[in-house]
């Protein structure tokens, strides 16, 4: 076989491969917009947020070298999560202020669901927004020089407070990767551009996904777009 003729299979391939990861975002782009429309078991009206929490597994380090979680990373991402809610005029949420206010009051030895519900009576809202954050790792390097990606694992739940149940519930679970190594993730690029993400702007990214599909099940007819 000619150089030539190895040089137009290679190229065949590869196109052949890039076909198949556009196909296949298609496809989980398509898969999420039609389950985006299925509504919660429960109306919900007012939402209320419960501080993030920390979730570190049993003898991971607590600081220094190979630390996984960095400290404050349940912060970020609790200001996070206000920030989202408040840039969009879907959302009717008890502001941060009233929420820490009514939190002294909480028994803080108490589960995450049971604190949920108790914030969620004591600001007489109809759900609580809540989480745990299992990684949060900074990025090694600068923004277009890294030698290690921004790596984020965090979930975030929607509790009522009528039964204590789970309402609706997902992670985000992501190292970022270049985009020639997984279009799939190509969104985040789009959203914030192309560069190494800190791990800041990855769980921003993160939080923004999760609470735009959730809006899509407390507001099943709203538009695709929204959030």
């Amino acid at each position: 076989m000619s150089i030539k003729a190895k040089r137009f299979l290679a190229g065949e391939r590869r196109a052949r491969a890039l076909a198949a990861l556009v196909l296949a975002a298609c496809t989980a782009s398509a898969c999420g917009y039609l389950n985006r429309n299925e509504p919660l078991e429960e109306e919900v009206g007012l939402l209320a947020v419960l501080p993030i929490q920390r979730s570190t597994p049993a003898g991971a380090p607590v600081d220094g070298e190979g630390l996984r979680l960095a400290r404050g990373a349940e912060d970020v991402i609790t200001a996070q999560v206000y920030g989202v809610l408040s840039s969009s005029s879907h959302w009717r949420f008890v502001p941060d202020l009233a929420a820490n206010d009514a939190m002294r009051k909480i028994d803080g030895k108490s589960d995450l669901a049971n604190r949920a519900v108790q914030l969620g009576r004591a600001v007489k809202a109809d759900a609580v927004v809540c989480g745990e954050v299992s990684k949060f790792v900074e990025r090694v390097g600068t923004e277009y020089g890294a030698t290690e990606p921004a790596s984020v694992n965090f979930k975030l739940q929607l509790i009522s407070v009528k039964t204590g149940t789970v309402l609706w519930e997902e992670e985000f679970n992501e190292t970022q990767q270049p985009l020639t190594s997984n279009l799939l993730n190509a969104w985040m690029f789009w959203r914030a551009g192309p560069h190494w993400f800190a791990a800041a702007e990855l769980s921003h990214l993160g939080v923004e996904s999760l609470l735009q599909q959730l809006d899509h099940r407390v507001n099943p007819a709203g538009p695709w777009w929204s959030l």
